[in-house]
């Protein structure tokens, strides 16, 4: 298991090629690809546009020494009614086979996508629910095994008073059983967890061997604040060994964005190197 982190911890306005020359320097060897930052950019030019950018993105990974081990995938939004950026079902589902097809290229295994509720109204049915996504989902089978590419689907946490299926671990591996193919699996976000009140210990096993990347990032228990461990409330030492006994197989990836971003750019280096530091005393707990 490997200290990862998400190359969101640079803005766009960072090249991508930059920004794992810059990772790679603070001593990270394993990458997170956000395509989600820029799939508004994405929307805007080819398919053909989008693999040369993948390919100058793999090169400076090679060249650097780095491996891309996990993607946040594009985002459809709260949920399937209500699209982002003028988003249709038909479109994400186009803006989904062509992140599955870039990640192919960066050599990225897992690609983290979200399940959500269809309405986002009150009352919604679990099964109506559960139904919808299982077909959605396994739309992506064909291309999965085209590509050797895997896609992980991610807890998130409940919307106000309304539920959001798939917060709980109970709710995501039977997704994730009903779909039942090797190259789905689940990611477990630490803070979305930790928000919905789950313990890391009981939602880290119950997933087990379904488990296939993380999204690491700690906050106080109330907001999604995407921090460094030890900067909000989370017990490490029990995501850890919970992570060791099961047997997790991927890699420690930061999602903690909010810890470095928002440096000012001269003293953002020495973050990451930080960051680096602390995740390599966190796995050895």
């Amino acid at each position: 298991m490997n200290v990862s982190t998400s190359l969101n911890v640079f803005d766009a306005g960072i090249s991508r090629p930059e920004a794992v020359r810059r990772c790679a320097a603070a001593g990270f060897v394993s990458l997170d690809m956000n395509y989600w930052d820029f799939q508004k950019q994405v929307l805007q030019i080819s398919p053909q546009e989008e693999e040369a950018w993948a390919k100058e993105i793999r090169a400076s990974a090679d060249a650097h020494g780095v491996r891309f081990t996990q993607m946040h995938g594009p985002v459809h939004g709260p949920n399937f009614s209500k699209l982002v950026l003028d988003l249709t079902l038909e479109s994400y589902e186009a803006l989904v086979e062509r992140s599955l097809r870039t990640a192919a290229i960066l050599g990225v295994p897992w690609v983290v996508f979200h399940p959500t509720n269809v309405t986002g109204e009150e009352g919604e049915s679990y099964r109506d629910v559960l139904d919808f996504n299982v077909r959605f989902h396994r739309k992506w089978i064909p291309v999965l095994e085209e590509t050797g590419v895997g896609i992980a689907l991610e807890n998130l946490t409940d919307r106000r008073h309304i539920r959001s299926y798939f917060s709980l671990p109970e709710e995501l591996a039977e997704l994730i059983d009903t779909l039942n193919h090797p190259l789905i699996g689940a990611c477990w976000d630490t803070g979305h967890g930790h928000r919905q009140s789950v313990d890391q210990t009981t939602g880290i096993s119950i997933l087990g061997s379904r488990l296939k990347a993380t999204h690491i990032q700690d906050n106080d228990g109330v907001g999604d604040h995407h921090i460094l461990p030890y900067q909000g409330t989370i017990r490490w030492t029990d995501v850890v060994q919970t992570l060791k006994r099961i047997g997790y197989e991927g890699d420690f990836t930061y999602e903690t964005h909010n810890s470095i971003r928002n440096l000012p750019d001269g003293i953002r280096d020495a973050g990451l190197k930080y960051a680096y530091d602390l995740g390599n005393y966190v796995i050895s707990l």
